[in-house]
């Protein structure tokens, strides 16, 4: 198809048109000699458009727009006019559509309407920022910026000319701007987000960064506050209270929200927390959320907005990076859960593995619909040691399952806090949710960079701080330690998932720390990373190391066996750190992944693994 070629997509995956539109579209593709053109809907007129042209993607979201304008909003094209002049100081600027109120008066005065285009995928500030723009210069009040899969409407307050928060809805051509603030969103209104961390990113950029406030705690309060609104509301006709509202206070309104939403999740939020955001930035924040659908959204698109607001530099800490998501998918796929095991990851991040084991479960029926909550709550835990991640980790928890109890911030490597005799430093609640030999599933990435140093107070417990003497030596790596925490943490017959060091595996220096893991348990297998897989964070070379405890039953032990090793030659990001793929079902199929976990199932049905069929 002629339109694929140009957009370099399926033409179909635009999200905001239909497939009526892209037909009658694919219509007036004309091809002669050896050239490609387009009949212009409003220009009435050939525009030639080429693969190779820069604008080329840009004018087939244009020509669509155009009929979604006519059929969806009921705008006939003799209003229109494209490539308007717009005055910018002392040069002009060429608008990529202008709505006028009369067709035969096509001048500024009478402008209702301008839009952006953009072709796919480009960044939604620098769009925000031009659509703004015109409209600043011109004597009208909307605007639109659009890609063919997000529709951005901004609108200009009257009462201040440099504020625009995001409207509602575009009205349609029998309607006023005072229509569209007149109706109110409900529940049934509300749409798919496509890329929250774009408009994340944008909010803390032109909203957020002068008001003096926390932009991941403010931002994270409005989620909650929009999460129970969409929760509490249990018709599809219900209106929404998370909205702008004439003749209200908006501040008032979402703060009786949040209220709520601290009642509900206590152990997420502290009680004297509150809405921190001005009336103006709140009202700009709203506007911007209030039409997306949280509560039923894609993970990993919340995930990957969650993974932006979390700051650069404490993603950097401690070697605290986020795993990718394809690699957390294929390796719950070798881990194969069943709804009756306990999944453990103690340093858990934004839970990447609960939320994928989540899906993986729902994905194979292995639990329903009915038992999400019940799988959720009893089935999923988290530790982590930065609070932010963990009120990330428990905000996908809610939206999974409502298991957000389970994920509870702690130094899981401190076992003091699970020793009664330190009584200064004991935690029941830890011990009472995250007892010892108690999980059949570890899943997790732990930290690699910097030591654990005795003067911490619990070097002393792990027999990898000692040494031959019995002495707690000076320091410990980080991710050694972890190994032998998690495997306290893992019942006999559990088994584990890891990502090390490649180091680890190599160094003669770790001969001991190799010895112990075959001692404690079977190695299932071994899967180096490509180099890429934690850009931009780090190009530290990376494994997968999977093990089973040794159990009579589930593992019985054997002094020699075949371990599964392979290696990951396609990656799931390119040398910039950014993913191959538009998402991680694109991204498995980019890579050797996926067949690096069927070879590995396979391997672990042959040899009888009591976690995999036969």
């Amino acid at each position: 198809m002629i339109l694929d070629e140009i957009l370099k997509q399926k033409t179909n995956d635009l999200k905001l048109f239909t497939q009526t539109q892209i037909d009658e579209l694919q219509k007036r593709i004309i091809e002669k000699n050896d050239r490609v053109y387009l009949n212009c809907f409003v220009r009435q007129k050939e525009i030639q458009i080429s693969s190779k042209a820069k604008t080329a993607p840009e004018e087939i979201v244009r020509q669509l727009y155009l009929l979604k304008l006519r059929d969806e909003y009921g705008y006939p094209f003799e209003n229109m006019a494209l490539e308007v002049d717009v005055p910018m100081g002392s040069s002009s600027k060429k608008a990529d559509i202008v709505i006028y109120d009369n067709p035969d008066k096509k001048d500024k005065e009478n402008i209702s309407l301008i839009i952006e285009i953009k072709k796919p995928k480009e960044k939604l500030i620098d769009g925000i920022d031009q659509i703004e723009s015109y409209i600043q210069a011109l004597p009208t009040y909307l605007g639109v910026w659009t890609d063919g899969n997000e529709e951005n409407v901004r609108y200009r307050n009257p009462t201040n000319k440099f504020k625009f928060e995001r409207f509602k809805r575009l009205p349609r051509y029998d309607e006023s701007i005072e229509d569209v603030l007149a109706t109110y969103l409900k529940k049934s209104d509300l749409i798919d987000i496509i890329d929250l961390r774009s408009t994340v990113s944008m909010l803390e950029q032109r909203v957020l960064a002068n008001d003096g406030v926390n932009a991941f705690d403010e931002i994270f309060k409005l989620i909650f506050a929009k999460l129970y609104d969409e929760q509490s509301k249990r018709k599809p006709n219900d209106e929404l209270d998370f909205q702008l509202k004439m003749g209200s206070t908006v501040h008032e309104n979402i703060e009786n929200l949040f209220s709520r939403a601290k009642n509900k999740w206590k152990d997420v939020f502290k009680a004297k927390d509150e809405i921190e955001l001005s009336e103006e930035t709140l009202i700009a924040v709203v506007s911007e959320l209030q039409e997306y659908k949280i509560f039923e959204t894609d993970f990993e698109i919340l995930d990957s907005a969650f993974e932006h607001m979390i700051s650069g530099d404490s993603k950097g800490e401690k070697g605290q990076y986020f795993t990718p998501r394809p690699i957390i998918d294929v390796i719950v796929k070798m881990m194969n859960p069943n709804d009756d095991e306990k999944v453990l990851d103690p340093s858990a991040g934004s839970a990447g593995f609960l939320l994928h084991t989540f899906q993986y479960m729902l994905k194979h029926d292995k639990i329903d619909e009915r038992d999400r909550y019940r799988y959720a709550v009893n089935n999923l835990f988290a530790l982590d040691f930065d609070p932010r991640t963990v009120k990330i980790a428990k905000a996908l928890m809610v939206i999974a399952g409502d298991g957000s109890s389970n994920c509870m911030q702690s130094n899981s490597l401190d076992l003091r806090l699970w020793d009664k005799k330190q009584k200064g430093k004991y935690n029941g609640a830890l011990e009472a949710k995250f007892p010892h030999g108690a999980f059949q599933i570890i899943m997790t990435n732990p930290p690699f960079a910097g030591d654990v140093l005795k003067s911490g107070g619990y070097l002393g417990y792990y027999e990898f701080a000692r040494d031959k003497k019995q002495k707690t030596k000076a320091k410990q790596s980080r991710d050694v330690l972890f190994i032998e925490r998690n495997l306290k943490f893992l019942e006999a017959g559990g088994r584990m998932a890891i990502v090390l060091p490649q180091g680890r595996f190599n160094n003669s220096s770790d001969k001991t720390l190799r010895e112990y893991v075959a001692k404690e348990c079977r190695i299932l297998g071994v899967i180096g990373l490509h180099g890429n897989s934690f850009k931009p964070y780090t190009g530290t070379k990376t494994s997968i190391l999977m093990v089973q405890k040794w159990d009579d039953d589930l593992c019985p032990k054997v002094e020699d066996y075949p371990i599964f090793f392979a290696t990951n030659t396609k990656p799931v990001k390119d040398n910039s750190g950014f993913y191959v793929g538009l998402n991680t079902t694109e991204t498995l199929a980019m890579t050797d992944l996926p067949q690096i976990a069927e070879a590995f199932l396979e391997f672990a049905k042959k040899e009888g693994f009591s976690f995999v069929g036969k």
